[in-house]
């Protein structure tokens, strides 16, 4: 009796031995499962294997099925190979390198060389741009008044510029109610400033000027400048005679 309590112990202490690792396996009857270090082998009525840990051990032949261990031991080879080669990351194809060839590269053409500009007209366009880039150019007529020319002061006291230009009266009538309105703006397209210009004479007789300022403290630079312009045309013409005038009423 103590013999067979011996036997049982000693099997349920090497199948708490069993490690998860991959190695051979002993299977036994009643269903336990062992694992070895290295080959099992079979010396008489005993089976002697050495444990996970690396010690030496022994079952009793009649307790182990052996074809059940070939078995479990094919089965956990396999496994780990099966294991093993997923664990091997595949190598990147390799991209192929593109070859360029004359045939595959694109041709640009150059552009043709521009035609030449006669001597007469490249003197006529660098004129007009000249005058173009002129500040105190006149402004295109606009309603009534228009600006006649313009130029840069400095702002009396330093403390920044002002605008002096003339109003132009186009209409054959007096231009009353004219004033401007004066816009400066820097090299990025923002304005900077603006300012009412003030007129030294509060109407303008027909095809007359009249000079006006607009002051700008705390500015000092501009690259562009725009005028907005108001004037209107009075009639002061005497009105048509009726009849009735020359034949009042009673």
């Amino acid at each position: 009796m103590k013999k067979g309590m011996l036997q049982t112990a000693t099997l349920a202490a090497l199948l708490l031995a069993a490690s998860p690792s991959s190695a051979d396996w002993l299977v036994t009857r009643s269903g336990g499962r062992v694992e070895t270090k290295g080959s099992w082998q079979v010396k008489g009525k005993l089976v002697v294997f050495t444990q996970a840990g690396g010690a030496l051990a022994s079952l009793r032949l009649a307790d182990v099925d052996l074809p059940a261990s070939d078995q479990a031991t094919a089965e956990a080879k396999e496994a780990k190979v099966q294991q093993d080669d997923a664990a091997v990351t595949p190598e990147p194809p390799r991209k192929k390198l593109a070859v360029l060839t004359d045939d595959t590269l694109v041709h640009t053409k150059k552009p043709p060389a521009p035609a030449a500009v006669p001597a007469d007209d490249a003197a006529g366009d660098k004129d007009r741009k000249d005058k173009a880039d002129r500040k105190d150019q006149p402004a295109k007529p606009v309603g009534p008044v228009s600006v006649a020319s313009w130029k840069r002061g400095d702002n009396p006291g330093g403390k920044g510029i002002e605008i002096q230009g003339v109003l132009q009266n186009n209409s054959d009538r007096i231009a009353g109610n004219a004033g401007v309105e004066v816009q400066l703006y820097n090299e990025a397209g923002e304005r900077v400033g603006t300012a009412l210009g003030i007129l030294s004479l509060p109407s303008i007789q027909p095809k007359g000027t009249a000079d006006f300022r607009a002051i700008f403290p705390g500015v000092f630079a501009f690259a562009q400048v725009k005028f907005e312009t108001r004037g209107v045309a009075l009639d002061l013409s005497p009105r048509d005679k009726r009849p009735e005038d020359d034949n009042p009423q009673p």
